[in-house]
């Protein structure tokens, strides 16, 4: 990242653009890592905040935890809580009721990017306004943050990016592809991941087990008085009756004279039938 003096009056990051997306934002980060824009490396005091907190501008700033660096930023302005509309979050600054009762008669579609309801948002921005339960008049705050990895043995570091803007004033605020400088930009893959994961609780979410070990069923452990050996067909798993049920079996299948007459020999089963068959005298 590029650095300004301590003692040099910080400017903003870029005077005038519209960032629409997560590509617009990494976009204007590779610009600040090749030194082609610059950075801000502290706080803005009083009157750079005054002169360069307005519609258009984008700063661009370092997560630090030395005393010297930025651990947040701060404008000095009010701000409703935060709303998110991917990539980015959004901050509505509180105004008077009087300065915003002439903007709250304007109809929505004052500000709308696109034709028609049914097409998708052009940007984050449009998303904000289009979203609302109410419709913001003064100044927005837009923020976006990423972890830049610029190779695997780099510690990661958390960049971030603050603009500013009306929506008065957003349809005349060009973008990233009409910027002459911003426009020839290109970013390589796998440099910027967006700063929102980092504190998602997927991420601390174990990995599933490879499917080579959850989907595979185990095999038993081998029979050791199995006759089969290593035979494919013989490794199922084979459940052996108790012995009172071996026993029951046993018991029921065993020819027993007395309670089964079909189970006589057929020579005494003739002669019962002959002498049942005698007239009784």
């Amino acid at each position: 990242m590029y650095y300004a003096p301590a003692q040099d009056t910080q400017h903003p990051t870029h005077p005038r653009l519209h960032v629409r997306d997560a590509r617009d934002a990494h976009t204007v980060f590779e610009a600040v890592r090749h030194g082609h824009l610059r950075a801000v490396v502290r706080r803005l005091n009083e009157l750079e905040r005054s002169a360069y907190i307005q519609s258009g501008s984008i700063f661009v700033w370092e997560e630090s935890e030395d005393e010297m660096g930025l651990k947040r930023w701060t404008d000095g302005k009010v701000w409703s809580g935060s709303r998110m509309r991917e990539p980015y979050l959004f901050y509505d600054e509180k105004v008077a009721d009087d300065s915003s009762s002439a903007m709250d008669h304007n109809p929505k579609s004052t500000y709308r990017f696109v034709d028609g309801p049914s097409r998708t948002w052009s940007s984050s921005a449009q998303s904000h306004y289009e979203r609302s339960d109410h419709h913001p008049t003064g100044l927005v705050k837009q923020a976006y943050s990423a972890w830049i990895m610029e190779s695997v043995s780099a510690k990661p570091r958390k960049w971030h990016l603050t603009a500013y803007f009306t929506y008065a004033d957003l349809p005349s605020i060009p973008t990233v592809d009409q910027d002459p400088l911003l426009s020839r930009i290109s970013v390589p893959p796998g440099i910027y991941k967006s700063g929102k994961a980092r504190s998602r609780a997927s991420d601390a979410t174990p990995p599933s087990p490879s499917p080579s070990h959850s989907s595979r069923p185990s095999s038993p452990a081998p029979r050791h008085n199995s006759s089969s050996g290593g035979s494919q067909g013989r490794r199922e798993h084979i459940v052996l009756p108790s012995l009172q049920s071996a026993i029951a079996n046993t018991n029921i299948h065993r020819p027993n004279p007395h309670q089964h007459p079909h189970a006589r020999i057929p020579e005494d089963q003739r002669m019962i039938q002959m002498l049942n068959s005698r007239p009784i005298l």
